[in-house]
């Protein structure tokens, strides 16, 4: 796959921050820079990247047809990549980049009402198509391409009318649905983003508690054709919900601290406990009227 090794930086500018393990990252700098150069001769006259090779991966939903000539999804993590070897090896031209390739997306991709997630190349011309995909949505603000102020109708869209519940309400039939893997992810740190604990549980049951009772596991897809037993899956399973709802909003081992949070999930109490290097952390509360 070519375009998910570029999580792999994303994931390590989150690595850093939560661990402070700075040898590891100025060790892993010149393969950074490897990829990042490897990327470079796709990039077209825009500075977006064009006609990419090999299986170029966004999720598994009809955004997976709409990979080429340039894939916008595929550019919006491609600018945050950059983003992050900027922050973390000092690169102000990478930020620079980064920066460039968001505006560009901007003005290419949205239609006045979604973010497409594709162009074509057709007699020399980029021109965008009409294919426009829920998870394409998340992309775009998940990655700082949108904003709540920047796009709120976009954003009440997605708020009000996405989710779980779309599939029976056929809102927006003509953008086609987010799976498990990554998009229905994405929605839930969008609505942890956004303050929104009570739908965020509410999403969370309804994307995710039929695989539990089924198989006691999460699932890869929103049907069981493939994995259901998928790693990444405990990310909006458990960690969100940890995060968000239990309160545990950041348990950082390099300088032994603990951030609680508590936020309105509508639950009378919630506990939990999650493991660390020097042992476990437990929590719980229980809410009596206003306390």
């Amino acid at each position: 796959m070519t375009t998910p090794s570029l999580w792999f930086v994303v994931e390590l500018e989150e690595y850093l921050d939560r661990s402070g393990d700075r040898p590891l990252v100025e060790a892993l700098q010149p393969r950074v820079m490897k990829l990042l150069k490897y990327f470079e001769r796709f990039k077209n006259s825009d500075g977006l990247l064009e006609k990419l090779e090999s299986w170029v991966f966004v999720e598994w939903s009809a955004a997976n047809s709409f990979v080429q000539d340039v894939n916008y999804p595929s550019n919006m993590l491609y600018a945050r990549a950059l983003a992050a070897a900027g922050k973390l090896y000092g690169r102000p031209d990478l930020l620079a980049q980064a920066e460039q390739i968001r505006a560009v997306i901007r003005k290419q991709s949205f239609d006045g009402k979604f973010f497409v997630d594709n162009a074509l190349r057709k007699d020399g011309q980029l021109l965008p198509t009409t294919n426009r995909t829920e998870v394409c949505q998340y992309f775009a603000f998940f990655f700082g391409i949108a904003s709540r102020e920047s796009h709120p109708e976009l954003w009440q869209i997605l708020e009000k009318d996405f989710g779980p519940q779309r599939k029976q309400t056929k809102a927006h039939p003509n953008v086609h649905f987010a799976n498990a893997f990554i998009g229905n992810v994405l929605r839930l740190e969008l609505l942890a983003n956004a303050g929104l604990t009570r739908q965020l549980l509410d999403e969370s049951l309804a994307y995710q508690l039929y695989m539990v009772e089924r198989t006691g596991t999460l699932w890869e897809n929103d049907h069981d054709s493939a994995s259901c037993n998928h790693g990444f899956a405990s990310h909006g399973g458990v960690h969100v919900l940890y995060r968000d709802v239990l309160g545990l909003q950041d348990v950082n081992t390099a300088t032994r601290s603990v951030r609680i949070r508590f936020s309105d999930s509508g639950l009378a109490w919630c506990e939990g406990t999650t493991p660390t290097s020097d042992g476990p952390i437990s929590l719980r509360w229980r809410r009596a009227e206003d306390t």
